[in-house]
């Protein structure tokens, strides 16, 4: 093999590496819960939003099937969306789906080329029954619209001049208040229960 040829594969190789870590910035900070996953389910990306609404961390998730995850109402009707997107009968399909603690509408967009066919998958909650958002205190609407937005627990301290046990005490209180175990599932309710707004960048 030729040294320009190597040196073409390796600077194609550093431009795959760019564009996947762009697309893995923009995932993590999309407010809609959205994976990637391959045709069988297996998750390959999955953002904060989603882990958040599952009660788990992205890390944790990939590798998973999403079919372990959140279960189609039917059974039958996952296959049949999945057989539908492979032989490019559809781009896009929608699918009821549930989960310990939710349910909502999944909607599985086929991502393909010649040989091979992967999903992007994204997650709208239905409202949570009986759950009504409560009204949070100016303080904590600062809190958590940082927070979402990606500052960590010294950068919401300076820009609202507390302490770190200040800051400690707020999202404390948030998770209690939203029933969280987490800042991830904070974010992902926050959303579900319109205190954030989904259109949004940066979160307000």
């Amino acid at each position: 093999m030729a040294e320009s040829d190597v040196r073409e594969i390796l600077d194609a190789r550093r431009q795959i590496g760019v564009w996947r870590n762009r697309f893995a910035a923009l995932l993590d900070r999309t407010p809609v819960p959205t994976a990637v996953c391959l045709s069988d389910g297996t998750l390959t990306d999955v953002n904060p939003a989603l882990a958040g609404l599952l009660g788990s961390t992205p890390g944790r998730l990939r590798e998973r099937n999403i079919t372990d995850l959140l279960r189609p109402k039917v059974q039958r009707d996952y296959d049949r969306v999945i057989e539908d997107l492979r032989a490019r009968r559809h781009a896009s399909r929608e699918l009821p789906v549930r989960w310990p603690g939710g349910s909502g509408e999944l909607t599985v967009h086929a991502v393909a080329d010649d040989v091979w066919v992967g999903l992007l998958l994204t997650l709208r909650p239905n409202p949570v029954r009986g759950g009504e958002a409560p009204a949070l205190t100016d303080r904590e609407a600062e809190v958590l619209r940082l927070i979402a937005g990606g500052a960590t627990s010294a950068r919401v301290a300076a820009e609202l001049g507390l302490t770190a046990d200040g800051v400690n005490y707020h999202l404390t209180r948030l998770t209690d208040r939203l029933g969280v175990p987490n800042r991830v599932a904070l974010i992902a309710r926050a959303y579900t229960l319109g205190l954030l707004d989904p259109a949004a960048w940066p979160p307000r």
